[in-house]
């Protein structure tokens, strides 16, 4: 169980972090659904001391027996998750299951008395999503969602340069995540295909858009503090024609309060350019990739120097066209994941919320549903007053 005092609020967050961990700062974990994502957090949670993953719970005996192996010694296998609740010894779960299955797990695990981490996106129906943040009110777990951007260094460094206006007005943020295979499984027995390649079908998944956008959604949501008002979109199934379900691209737009419009691509027969965001203001455009950024001026905007980790803004690199690197501090060997266990690990022992929350997860949630609908439907969707309760 985790014990112990809390640790100092005035201690560094970074310093917080890397120490080293006692028996009695462990926190005990359970993941729920040890598939690709849940058996990948297993494994990198195994060089995070603050954690000790004690439960696994899976369908597939296939993918429990090794990911019980890999958290090693005195992990317990439940083939249903209710047995893994009810271990008194788990005192966090993670939910990595299909989106289909994450809101009834998510409030089992709250009535069990667990903190919650439940990848995105949090639910896959509105109603889940509000019934959800109005839960996590009633109870004093932490509920985080597994949105990593708001946690990996470059991406708050660049939330503050736009927040701060260092490039002007904002009006159009365009998006893409780009892939060339058909993002399939391989698939031990035909009986499973379904259960493996949950993904394809239309029951357990929202495609490209939950699966891959939702972050980038939320990243949205989170610099500007908003949502969107409208969606509208089109998607299909054009290239691979393998009885696939939920579109293998899609092309949407976001219309958000103020005007700010946000196109969002993703194929899955064209990697050109792969990830990649462009923030389009009116004294410059930030280019940002997985880990990497530049600022792009425009010729008419003010002189960049030093600004909040922006350097090099020469004439010469203007000139040539080259964007001003962004640069932060990165903990080497760290990606996105790290950072949001370490979150959530500082959260459950200050008893602070994250910075992905239930409310925030929520938000990000309807956003993403407003979109799947639009697309499937080939129509306008609309932000609703009664959303705006969370």
């Amino acid at each position: 169980m985790l014990a112990g005092a809390g640790l100092a609020l005035s201690m560094p967050y970074a310093q917080a972090i890397q120490r080293k961990a006692s028996p009695s700062d462990v926190l005990n974990i359970g993941v729920i659904g040890t598939g690709d994502r849940g058996g990948g957090l297993i494994r990198l949670m195994q060089g995070m001391p603050e954690f000790k993953v004690v439960a696994c719970s899976d369908i597939l005996p296939f993918r429990l027996e090794p990911a019980v192996e890999a958290a090693g010694k005195d992990c317990r296998a439940y083939p249903d998750y209710k047995g893994l609740l009810a271990d008194k010894r788990v005192d966090a779960v993670i939910i990595a299951t299909p989106l289909s299955m994450h809101y009834e797990m998510a409030v089992a695990a709250l009535d069990s008395g667990k903190h919650v981490f439940c990848e995105k996106t949090m639910t896959y129906q509105i109603d889940e999503a509000l019934k959800l943040a109005e839960k996590a009110k009633s109870v004093k777990q932490v509920f985080q969602v597994g949105h990593q951007y708001r946690y990996l260094p470059i991406y708050p460094q660049v939330a503050k340069l736009i927040r701060d206006e260092h490039i002007g007005t904002v009006t159009n943020v365009y998006i893409q995540w780009n892939r060339n295979g058909d993002w399939r499984r391989p698939v031990p027995d035909p009986r499973y295909e379904r259960v493996i390649n949950w993904r394809m079908y239309t029951e357990y998944s929202g495609g490209l858009t939950a699966e891959l956008h939702s972050h980038q959604i939320d990243f949205v949501n989170w610099v500007f503090d908003s949502h969107p008002i409208h969606a509208i979109g089109f998607g299909g199934i054009d290239f691979w024609k393998d009885g696939r379900e939920t579109f293998d691209n899609v092309n949407t737009i976001l219309e958000y309060p103020n005007g700010l419009k946000v196109n969002l691509i993703a194929l899955t027969a064209n990697a050109h350019e792969g990830f990649l965001f462009k923030f389009k203001g009116s004294d410059g455009t930030i280019e940002l990739s997985m880990d990497k950024a530049w600022i792009y001026p425009e010729p008419t905007s003010p002189q960049w120097g030093d600004v909040d980790g922006v350097t090099g803004a020469t004439i010469e690199s203007l000139s040539a066209g080259k964007g001003i690197p962004i640069h932060y501090a990165k903990k080497e060997g760290w990606e996105g994941s790290h950072y949001a266990l370490s979150d959530f690990y500082q959260c459950i022992k200050n008893g602070k919320e994250p910075s992905s929350n239930v409310r925030t997860g929520a938000r990000t949630a309807i956003s993403v549903r407003m979109a799947i609908d639009a697309l499937r439907g080939r129509q306008m969707t609309s932000w609703k007053e009664e959303y705006d309760r969370i």
